[in-house]
């Protein structure tokens, strides 16, 4: 008998289509008085097809009574279980769940089609047992209880209760799966629970009156509840990941435990309304209490003649809708401090999960969110046996980036790749900007059953675990290995870049001198090298060393603490750092505090017997720590930056291993002495490492580096950012490039020694964190012995160069001989493909003896199969499997051979022979095995220990490959100047206070080398100070190419100072100390600044750094606002630069009363870009020549014209333009000649100036120099002036 029993809190509904199978069906015999005469009526009713008669109130009284009397709170909590629930969906209704309810008449057109007018079926239905799903659906009319019409229209309980059946057949109860997939075994609950559950399915009740959304959602809660106990489970759940694991090209078939009630429940109607609506707040595994009706389409009213896999295909088709969004605390994510993604202060590592969640996961999901909550932002590969796993976000990420094949598996969103191919899919992950985790097996699966054995025989489990930890022991551990970040990668098979990718941690506080200073600290990793930088300075409020520091490295990675960096610092991070760049902020509770860093540095450093205690220092730092620290721990902002990094690299499990390097240096962004200095702004608006487009196309690095080592290309952009300053060392490299320009054969010489050498320099640094393989660790001994002998050579051929340079260079480089020669007399040769160094006899005691007792126990072996040939009298042999240690020393015998002892075990035979397990053997092979164990271990001992051996040498090592680098370098040069073409020349350099240069037909060298305009390119002479005008008014129209000569200029002056050839007929200059710019009209969206801000704060920086001995580059200053404001403020900063900051400099303008107002100066020289004009057709030939004099106009209706502007438009625009020139023109005349007696107000500022210094209201510069300069510039103005007045 089957009936249908629905949760007690929540209202009773029935459709119609689902009322017409109670009708079919005659009532039983046995029946209440005042429930017999009503049904007849109603039956007589539906046959005429009319509507019957609404039953009066007191008819119907009895029969609620008595029908809505409420199950026990036992009994409704337990039998709620909509999980494995019958309904008469199967019969081709809908659950009574769906069904609203309803009093209205009986239509007889609504009856099934197997239900005839009279109320009998036409059919009767055998009882169905569908074995593969184990479901039990008894479905015949002796089973029907009976109804009770009258009742059933009122909307009350028409069912009669029924006997008790003799025997019920035990049912399968669905259960929450206890771990991920690789529980496949189903887990059937204890008898008693599921037989009462199973006798309550036979009983019908009308449910109580509607209870409140409370109490519903909590009597799902209590349904949930019905779990099998946790001592039916299976004990081994997750250990065998490897034998069950299947790839992710095919999906899980494998059911939620939402999805069970299709056991009970075959409508696929009924299944697919009931898996949708489950709740969401546990996970989706509860029917809801009032799910959406969907329409059967089932011409029979049900799925009772589907196929078994026709019902199968339904029933995961339920269990995938069921399934696709359980996790509803990820519909709307908040980091742990509940701040959604958006909000200030958002923080994408974590995740917040809340508490009713964790009581829903099954045992590895837990596993599972307890990794991912603190690693939200990182892709987690989950290693399961001999394959790694993305789940949820991760797989969909995988799927939509690489179109790895996407599957369910059980609640979870799947993606697999095995387990051998990790580097190649994280590096993928990695390129494309995410962070990667891989999560290891803790143990194997025969380590977590040995573990569960030994819990159990010990008693650990005894006491009962908590809810949420149930199941938790009983899949295989697993731990977080290690997270991959692009700035802090040191496994070669994920470094595809050759250059250095850094992480930056940075601190920033408020200066203590001024509100307008900003104080910070910054540490800088190249984790490939091991190689730690710290900086600290006080910046300006343009953050010009910040900016700097930040275009030299440009980072992969930068570390920060939340709230810390202030909004302009924030905002210019944003404008310079590449689009790829990782932020990873830290709360205020990570990272190390200023005390908290000491105290880690103590513990990573600690002082030995040798090391002394600085004790005159507050700080106490032993000399165990590197200088650079010491150096360093007075500033605070710095200390604690290195502290953010170290608590980092903690998280990531890297900071042993690159903190134990000790290579720690102080880094200086400016280096102010100690080179040309090149500014952020400089490197960006002269295009040295990177184009405007934010590629290498076209920057000077990717037209001069040409080495062919990575560490000569990592040191060659450390070179290119600063350029030397220093005449001697300027010439003494341009004396190297020559010489290896006039010995061609040189290079093919390097190229033997360098070409195909790893990268020393970051195997050394492996090597050192003993993360190095041993095939690589012979290599590096194989090339440093090249190297070696390479240098030697290379400086034997250098000695007849004329410059001894190069010959120094080679000089300096150690003979690595001797090392070697140590380090490979501690191990034996190993064969090819070998994978293990053993160490030469002698040189491991521990070794030794384990190798001697392997060479007994074998020989035992050896004399005991003699004795049991000899005992056996047949030849016996030794054989040994090729995969594992299990199977070794089974005694082999012919296939055919008989009398074998009865003691021999059969292991496996062939055609031509049989194995034997002889027990007279066991003890001894157990003993071998375990001395082979103990050698692979002593093995590994000693390979660490060579390692540190060979790490001892550190400095020698890196020495060597310095030196490599420092060539290729030079090189590079040369290859660099030599594609120069012609003309092409050696600059000469002469020392002054204050720098000039002088340039014959110099060229630009990225326009010169390129195809398209290789050989068209108009060079050009420029020439700034060295007694001319030390500044350039640059005059001329748009496209005339005055922004080109300008760049041309500072490119041609940072190459000179490179030490290489300059593209120019004629090359010679005063070194430059510093290169300033101001180009290109742009605002700055993230620093909140216009056009004019942006121009004016650049500006400010310029004139506060500029020395006589800088070159300055000004493009087009003041056009960010009012004609008359612009002009006033490029006239200002002109005369500023003339007269009292003395630097090279390019004025670049649009303004021409400019080249009037400045006609006296002597510092100043009008220059302008040739062009012929046609004013009939409005037509410019733009000439490129840079020729003296002020241009006659700016030619903007020309430009207009090229521009295709309408011809119209362009007409009207030249008649203004002439009308205002001529009113402004006529302006200036009547001003000059009402003031034909006074001076203009420049020269004004200059007596007033004079007039200072004479009152002793203002004094000189400090600068001997800027002295001297500035009384000659005004000396030489006055006679301008007066000059200029007599014409």
């Amino acid at each position: 008998m089957t009936s249908t029993e629905t949760d007690p809190k929540a209202p009773q509904k029935m459709k119609q289509k689902s009322l017409m199978s109670f009708f079919g069906k005659h009532p039983a015999p046995k029946t209440s008085a005042s429930a017999v005469k009503e049904p007849k009526a109603q039956a007589k009713a539906g046959k005429g097809g009319q509507k019957p008669a609404s039953p009066d109130a007191s008819s119907s009284s009895t029969v609620v009574k008595e029908a809505r009397t409420p199950l026990s709170k036992a009994t409704s909590q337990s039998s709620a279980v909509t999980s494995a629930m019958y309904t008469h969906s199967s019969d081709g209704g809908f659950s009574v769940h769906e069904t609203p309810p309803t009093s209205d008449p009986i239509d007889v057109d609504m009856l099934s089609d197997d239900v005839d007018a009279s109320g009998k079926k036409s059919v009767k239905r055998p009882a169905t047992i569908n074995r593969k799903r184990k479901a039990v659906v008894e479905d015949s009319d002796d089973d029907e209880g009976a109804i009770d019409a009258v009742a059933y229209i009122k909307g009350q309980s028409a069912r009669k209760r029924s006997p008790e059946p003799a025997s019920t057949k035990k049912q399968r109860v669905a259960a929450p799966i206890l771990s991920d997939d690789e529980d496949d075994s189903d887990v059937v609950g204890d008898g008693p629970r599921v037989k009462s559950f199973s006798q309550r399915l036979t009983k019908f009740q009308k449910s109580p009156p509607k209870k409140s959304n409370k109490a519903r959602r909590k009597s799902y809660e209590d349904d949930y509840d019905f779990v099998v106990p946790d001592d039916e489970e299976e004990p081994g759940d997750d250990v065998d990941d490897q034998d069950d694991h299947r790839s992710s090209s095919r999906p899980s078939s494998r059911a939620s435990g939402s999805s069970r009630l299709s056991a009970y429940a075959h409508s696929s109607a009924a299944s697919e309304a009931e898996s949708e609506s489950a709740d969401p707040s546990v996970g989706k595994t509860k029917t809801s209490a009032r799910p959406v009706p969907k329409k059967d389409n089932s011409s029979k009213g049900g799925n009772n003649f589907l196929t078994a896999a026709e019902q199968r295909a339904q029933q995961q088709k339920a269990e995938k809708k069921s399934s696709e969004d359980p996790f509803l605390f990820l519909q709307d994510a908040r980091d742990k401090d509940g701040v959604r993604p958006g909000e200030p202060g958002y923080d994408p590592r974590t995740l917040y999960i809340p508490a009713k969640a964790w009581k829903t996961f099954t045992p590895f999901e837990k596993q599972f969110w307890e990794i991912k909550q603190n690693h939200f932002d990182t892709i987690l590969f989950f290693q399961k046996g001999k394959f790694l796993e993305l789940y949820e976000e991760d797989a969909r990420i995988g799927h939509r980036e690489f179109d790895l094949k996407l599957t369910q598996r059980v609640k979870m969103s799947m993606v697999g790749v095995p387990e051998m191919s990790f580097n190649f899919w994280a590096a993928k992950f990695l390129a494309k900007g995410y962070k990667v985790g891989r999560v290891d097996q803790a143990e194997t699966a025969l380590g977590a059953e040995m573990r569960l054995a030994a819990d159990k025989k010990g008693g650990k489990t005894k006491s009962k675990p908590a809810p949420e930890d149930k199941g938790k022991d009983k899949i295989v551990r697993r731990e977080l290995n290690k997270v991959y970040t692009n700035g802090t990668l040191v496994d070669a098979e994920l470094l595809t870049d050759e250059q250095a990718g850094h992480c930056v941690s940075i601190r920033e506080a408020e200066s203590e001198d001024g509100k307008d200073q900003q104080s910070f600290g910054v540490c800088v990793l190249d984790s490939a090298t091991s190689e730690f930088n710290l900086s600290a300075f006080e910046d300006d409020v343009c953050r010009t060393k910040l900016e700097t520091l930040m275009r030299q490295l440009r980072p992969k990675e930068i570390i920060f603490t939340k709230g810390n960096l202030s909004v302009s610092t924030a905002r210019l991070l944003k404008a310079i750092l590449p689009g790829n760049c990782l932020w990873t902020s830290l709360r205020e509770s990570e990272g190390l505090t200023y005390n908290q860093a000491l105290k880690e540095l103590k513990k990573l450093f600690p002082a030995s017997d040798d090391d002394e205690e600085m004790a005159d220092a507050a700080h106490g730092l032993s000399s165990a720590v590197p200088e650079a620290i010491r150096d360093m721990v007075s500033q605070q902002g710095a200390i604690e930056a290195l502290g953010s990094m170290i608590w980092y690299l903690n998280t990531l499990n890297i900071d042993k291993d690159i903190l134990s390097m000790k290579n720690f240096n102080v880094y200086d962004p400016m280096r102010r002495g100690q080179g040309l200095v090149l500014d952020g702004q400089t490197l960006a608006h002269i295009e040295v490492l990177m184009n405007s487009e934010g590629t290498e196309e076209g920057s000077l690095l990717k037209l001069l580096s040409r080495c062919i080592t990575p560490s000569g290309k990592r040191l060659f952009r450390i070179w290119l950012c600063m350029p030397l300053r220093e005449v001697c060392d300027i010439n003494a490299r341009l004396d190297a490039v020559q010489d290896l320009l006039d010995h061609a054969t040189f290079e093919g010489e390097f190229t033997k020694v360098a070409k195909g050498l790893p990268d020393l320099e970051r195997i050394v640094s492996r090597i050192h964190a003993k993360n190095c393989k041993v095939k690589d660790f012979l290599k590096v001994l194989t090339a440093f012995k090249s190297l070696s002998t390479g240098l030697s050579e290379l400086a034997d051929i250098s000695e007849t160069f004329q410059s001894r340079t190069i010959l120094g260079l080679l000089r300096t480089a150690p003979n690595l001989l001797p090392h070697i020669k140590h380090v490979k007399s501690m191990f034996k040769e190993p064969e090819d493909k070998a994978d293990e160094l053993v160490p030469e006899d002698g040189k491991d005691e521990v070794f030794d003896e384990i190798m001697e007792e392997i060479r007994e126990l074998e020989e035992e072996l050896d004399h005991e199969l003699k004795k049991l040939e000899k005992k056996a009298g047949f030849n016996l042999t030794y054989w040994h499997s090729n995969v594992g240690t299990k199977d070794i020393y089974l005694v082999q015998t012919k296939a055919t051979q008989k009398d074998v002892p009865r003691d021999w075990t059969k292991s496996g035979s062939t055609k031509a022979f049989a194995r034997y397990v002889v027990p007279s053997l066991q003890t001894t092979i157990r003993k071998l095995k375990e001395a082979r164990e103990n050698r692979n271990t002593a093995v590994k001992d000693f390979k660490n220990r060579l390692f540190a051996e060979f790490d001892a040498d550190r400095s020698v090592w890196l020495r060597a490959v310095r030196v490599l680098a420092e060539l290729d370098c030079l090189f590079s040069l040369a290859k660099a100047s030599a594609a120069l073409g012609e003309p092409s020349c050696r600059p000469e350099f002469v020392e002054g206070d204050a720098a000039w240069v002088d340039f014959d037909e110099l060229r630009h060298p990225a326009l010169c080398a390129s195809t398209g305009l290789k050989g068209d390119f108009i060079p050009n002479d420029v020439k700034l100070g060295g007694g001319v005008g030390r500044i350039a008014l640059l005059t001329g129209p748009n496209m005339g190419g005055k922004s080109t000569a300008m760049r041309m200029t500072a490119t041609g002056v940072i190459m000179a100072q490179l030490g290489m050839l300059v593209p120019a007929k004629k090359a010679k200059l005063c070194p430059v100390d510093s290169i300033l710019t101001r180009m290109g009209a742009y605002d700055n969206m993230f620093s909140n600044a216009s056009t004019f801000k942006v121009e004016l704060d650049e500006c400010c920086k310029i004139l506060r750094d500029a020395t006589p001995k800088s070159l300055v580059i000004l493009d087009e200053l003041g056009r960010g606002t009012s004609t008359y404001d612009g002009m006033a403020i490029a006239g200002a900063v002109l005369h500023q630069l003339a007269t009292h900051t003395l630097a090279l400099s390019f004025f670049a303008t649009h303004y021409g009363s400019l080249t009037d107002d400045f006609a006296y100066h002597p510092n100043i020289r009008n220059m302008h870009m040739q062009t012929l004009v046609d004013d009939e057709k409005r037509e410019l030939v733009f000439l490129y020549k840079l020729v003296e004099g002020a241009a006659s106009s700016s030619f903007g209706t020309h430009v207009a014209s090229l521009a295709g502007v309408p011809q119209e438009v362009v007409e009207r625009a030249d008649v203004v333009s002439k009308d205002f020139a001529r009113q402004f023109k006529e302006k200036i005349e009547g001003k000059r000649s009402k003031a034909s007696g006074r001076l203009p107000l420049v020269a004004q500022a200059d007596f007033a100036y004079l007039c200072a210094l004479a009152t002793g209201k203002k004094e000189l510069p400090e600068n001997p120099v800027r002295q001297r300069e500035v009384l000659k510039i005004l000396k030489g103005a006055v006679r301008g002036y007066l000059k200029v007045a007599a014409a």
